[in-house]
């Protein structure tokens, strides 16, 4: 399977809350809403640089063949399928590769994953000016900070044996594999866009898991993590996380290569492993934790009416989410949502769906009947009730709300007036748009006033904190 989300640090996420502020003099001030959880799209194998021809898939049936790679070495490839005169081969470093039958030869000859010196070897001469550092289940390439990487890996390789025991338990065939897992990490956004020839170049996606090399890119640095640190941070590791999961997923076995799962669980399993915390370190919560960050949309979302039913045909919410073809900002949290419900109150079932969907097999799509389908075999398809039941686990849910919980910057401005002083207060999220706050308080004062005008800035660690500060301030 191929995908592309517009993750954590895409601005249109949360940008609307964590670049703007609020203005009050002498009111009350209201919390601004949340935009909803990020969009996903899905790419072709082409846009990701293969070239696979049309025609009818048939099973690797475990063969092996000797080719060629691009740099004239000879190896031994798995044969992961056919398709027309064409095999689509997994090479031993775990990129994918499609090449003509006539230019690889059937061997006998062991499938041998790559040690991971030498891979690492040929990363450092790919990747020059790049640090590479192995560790028990990845290798890391990196120009980001020290800082970035150490959260990434330490949530990456808490991450990787929980996902694994979890699907161990649950009697789902599993596997290391026999390769290490690559992740590329760069500093800049220019240096992310640059590597893939601007293929992303003003679009909000920030990173993914590319299916055809096999590995996770993104970038460090963004407009999102200037402007609001805090709420940056807290996102960037949920992508680590969420990526991860796709990455892990398809090289343990549960999900083949290049299969297309339903849009709903494709997302929702990533969401339902990628909660992670902010507290003294970084760290992953472990799977079918609260993800607080899905769970403020659908909170947000639940209040506002059924968004997951906007621009559907489908009669129920739960309905929508498994016929979707694809997935909006409130369809991605809706997926999370879904995912979380089946995985902890219909567990059973649950497992036995994620088995069968497992057997997806490389390029397969299934159509929308085909989701519905498989879907109610499992779950029923008394869709009112499931959406009871959904609604009903969702409004038990305990969250820590992460907007409310960050630092908060309270402008407070006043001035004299006759014998009265009027006073004003700004409040971000940002410290970068305190100024701009100061800035806009200022221009609604009178011109011959300005000279009087005295600023102060407080920051609190809630939002309730600085909104009952303020409020208290301006009633004085």
């Amino acid at each position: 399977m191929f995908r592309i989300c517009r993750l954590a640090l895409a601005a249109s996420l949360f940008a609307a809350i964590c670049c703007s502020f609020e203005i009050v003099s002498k009111a009350h001030a209201q919390a601004p809403a949340a935009s909803g959880a990020p969009a996903v799209l899905r790419a072709d194998p082409a846009d990701l640089g293969l070239r696979i021809p049309v025609g009818e898939t048939k099973p690797g049936a475990g063969r092996n063949v000797q080719i060629k790679t691009d740099d004239d070495e000879l190896v031994v490839a798995k044969v992961h399928c056919e398709i027309s005169d064409h095999y689509i081969l997994i090479l031993p470093d775990g990129r994918i590769s499609v090449v003509p039958a006539s230019e690889a030869t059937i061997t006998d000859r062991p499938f041998v994953g790559i040690p991971v010196k030498d891979l690492s070897a040929k990363l450092t001469q790919k990747f020059p000016g790049f640090k590479v550092q192995a560790t028990k289940h990845f290798i890391y390439v990196y120009n980001t900070s020290p800082l970035f990487y150490q959260g990434t890996s330490r949530i990456l390789e808490s991450l990787y044996p929980g996902l694994f025991n979890y699907c161990k338990t649950r009697k789902l065939p599993v596997a290391d594999p026999p390769y290490p897992l690559v992740v590329v990490m760069f500093r800049t956004r220019k240096q992310w866009e640059d590597y893939m020839h601007g293929q992303f170049a003003g679009s909000s996606v920030a990173a993914f898991y590319d299916g055809a090399s096999n590995r996770v890119l993104m970038y460090e640095q963004s407009e999102l993590g200037e402007d609001a640190p805090e709420y940056a941070l807290k996102q960037i590791i949920s992508t680590v996380a969420h990526e991860g999961v796709h990455q892990i997923l398809h090289n343990i076995g549960v999900q083949q290569r290049l299969s297309r799962w339903p849009m709903w669980i494709s997302e929702g399993v990533p969401e339902y492993f990628a909660p992670t915390s902010v507290d003294k370190s970084l760290r992953w919560k472990g799977a079918g934790q609260v993800n607080d960050l899905q769970m403020k949309s659908i909170s947000d979302m639940i209040k506002q009416g059924p968004s997951a039913r906007q621009n559907s045909t489908a009669k129920t919410t739960v309905e929508a989410i498994v016929t979707a073809d694809k997935l909006d900002a409130d369809g991605y949290a809706w997926a999370w949502a879904l995912t979380h419900f089946l995985g902890e109150k219909k567990r059973d079932l649950f497992t036995k769906y994620l088995a069968e969907v497992s057997l997806t097999g490389p390029l397969e799509t299934p159509k929308t009947e085909e989701r519905l389908r498989l879907f109610v075999k499992h779950f029923g398809g008394e869709f009112s009730k499931l959406d009871t039941e959904l609604f009903a686990h969702l409004d038990k849910l305990p969250y820590v709300d992460p907007i409310e919980n960050m630092t908060h910057y309270v402008i407070l401005m006043s001035y004299p007036v006759g014998n009265a002083t009027m006073q004003s207060y700004g409040i971000t999220m940002s410290p970068k748009e305190v100024q701009r706050s100061r800035d806009e308080l200022l221009a609604k004062v009178p011109a011959l006033q300005r000279n009087a005008v005295t600023f102060d800035v407080r920051n609190f660690p809630t939002r309730t904190g600085a909104l009952n500060f303020a409020r208290q301030w301006l009633g004085r």
